[in-house]
């Protein structure tokens, strides 16, 4: 476990080359303690992004083009503890399920739960029961697709309570209302489960992330 880094941090710039088809861009963070590299990807998207990655604790950061590489620098900078903070999170948590037996008879079970929870919940919000997969997955607990109206289940969800699995259900069938995150969203989980907010922190426990 890294230990809780100060701030102030003295930044420090490095390029790596990248063995990929197209390189991406990699920098490390130097501060008063061991060295935090992350690696950051050029997308059109409107703002920067950090993401800390199950299980290896690595950290990505996603930024738009016209970012200057100081800004990021100084956002990983000052997310410092945070990453410190879910990396040490992650490393408390089981090792992911592998393909075998133990992954099979989960997987039966998780199918076998979760067909109630869409016939229950799909009404209440107003949609028709959408398609669902399960996977395993080491960053998302959930998906939803709303072209397709499928949604995908992480597989890890089997050895979590059955009230977790219930919120997530919620929480992507509720992207079939409302895609983002922001108000009309939150008003959504508000009205049809109130104590969402207590199970999403519970459920981040387990070191993913809802998407």
């Amino acid at each position: 476990m890294l230990p809780v880094l100060p701030i102030p941090v003295f930044l420090a710039r490095r390029a790596r080359r990248m063995s990929a088809p197209t390189p991406t861009p990699s920098y490390a963070l130097s501060m008063t303690g061991p060295d935090l590299d992350y690696i950051v990807t050029r997308k059109r998207v409107k703002n920067v992004r950090l993401t800390v990655k199950a299980p290896s604790g690595e950290v990505r950061v996603t930024a738009p083009p016209h970012v200057p590489d100081r800004e990021i620098a100084a956002f990983v900078a000052s997310k410092a503890k945070w990453i410190v903070k879910h990396r040490d999170r992650i490393a408390r948590q089981p090792a992911p399920l592998s393909p075998g037996p133990e992954a099979n008879r989960l997987r039966r079970e998780l199918r076998r739960a979760i067909p109630p929870l869409l016939d229950k919940w799909a009404p209440r919000l107003g949609v028709p029961v959408p398609d669902f997969t399960i996977r395993r997955m080491t960053t998302r607990w959930g998906t939803c697709n709303v072209q397709a109206r499928r949604i995908t289940l992480s597989l890890e969800l089997a050895r979590r309570e059955v009230e977790l699995l219930e919120y997530v259900v919620v929480h992507e069938l509720a992207h079939l209302i409302e895609r983002g995150h922001g108000p009309a969203f939150h008003a959504i989980m508000s009205q049809a489960l109130p104590e969402w907010r207590l199970l999403r922190k519970a459920l981040n426990e387990g070191g993913l992330a809802e998407d």
